[in-house]
């Protein structure tokens, strides 16, 4: 079985409970999982696949994931890559596309197997002031549409993949 590396960024803790999900998975097949936050810039080492994370802000991935793909980039060649989201839109059927497409940038710099998103998680004590002002004028609230169980089923999916 193969070691693979799944690194996120998050703000509200979805993206850490997707790459959770996903790692149990994972687990479950056999394989050698590390999971890490990605501001803590782990190394990809001998991974023979990464899945890379991130939540959403503003339609883009959170810099510390951009950066740390950007840094990763010669390792991540020697790796099958996958990459996901964790977003608002994500858990709207109508937004759906839109949201896969907040990957699009971070997809362009390593290639993925496998493009993914899922509903995230809004947290208004832990998003910044200029997020807080505009969920407070669109009168946002709270909410919670992580959907570990179709991590869990992408995960299987990759699986499927990776195993080919």
């Amino acid at each position: 079985m193969g070691k693979i590396l799944i690194g996120y960024a998050t703000r509200t803790g979805a993206a850490a409970d997707i790459a959770e999900a996903i790692a149990d998975e994972f687990r479950g097949a056999g394989h050698e999982v590390r999971v890490a936050n990605l501001d803590k810039d782990p190394s990809v080492d001998d991974a023979r696949l990464v899945i890379v994370g991130s939540g959403i802000n503003t339609a883009a991935w959170y810099p510390e994931a951009v950066g740390w793909v950007r840094a990763s980039a010669d390792e991540l060649r020697g790796a099958k890559v996958a990459v996901y989201n964790t977003c608002l839109n994500a858990a709207d059927p109508d937004k759906r596309d839109a949201a896969l497409g907040y990957n699009d940038a971070v997809a362009a710099r390593c290639a993925p197997i496998s493009s993914e998103t899922f509903g995230g998680r809004y947290v208004p004590a832990k998003v910044g002031l200029l997020s807080k002002l505009l969920a407070k004028v669109t009168g946002q609230k709270a909410q919670d549409h992580v959907d570990c169980t179709a991590a869990r089923r992408w995960a299987r999916n990759l699986h499927t993949i990776v195993t080919d």
